[in-house]
């Protein structure tokens, strides 16, 4: 039983060392392998370099390198500055036509003047601040200048063809 004890511990011994050798190479080989990651870590995306960390056993920071640029602040409640006002009321009151109309206009629309002002001024929301209104063009009742043309044009071309045909 001491002989086959000896054989088998024997054979462990040799499995291991052949083990130690396979790792021996491993480790001889590892340097060059970082070595040629380093090379081409600039071609790599950020999710390949997180992958390739991950196998290495590093850790690499969340964060993408976009994200570390600076930001331009946040956009929310920035500061837009000071706009000259489009509207005008007749009370004085002024709007820069930015957001949502302030409650003295909405009541303005609303009111008798308001709405007088709105009929004689189709397409303006308020009066403008500079006292000119831009009127939409009156319409023409009757579109005559078109139907004519057409006429016309047909009738030319009825006699180029009666010429043609009495030359034929």
């Amino acid at each position: 039983m001491a002989l086959t004890t000896l054989k088998s511990l024997n054979a462990e011994i040799k499995q291991l060392e052949a083990q130690k050798k396979l790792v021996e190479k491993r480790d001889g080989e590892v340097p060059k392998a970082l070595a040629v990651l380093q090379k081409y870590a600039k071609v790599l995306s950020p999710a390949q370099r997180r992958q390739v960390a991950k196998l290495i056993g590093e850790t690499i920071d969340a964060k993408p390198a976009r994200a570390a640029e600076a930001a331009p602040g946040p956009r929310k409640g920035r500061k837009l500055g000071k706009v000259a006002p489009k509207y005008r009321l007749p009370t004085g009151e002024t709007w820069a036509g930015r957001g949502l109309a302030p409650k003295a206009f909405t009541a303005w629309a609303k009111s008798a003047e308001g709405k007088a002002w709105a009929q004689a001024n189709p397409g303006a929301k308020f009066p403008l601040a500079g006292g000119t209104v831009k009127k939409a063009p009156a319409k023409a009742a009757k579109k005559t200048g078109k139907p004519v043309k057409k006429a016309a044009r047909k009738a030319a071309k009825k006699a180029v063809a009666r010429k043609a045909s009495k030359k034929a």
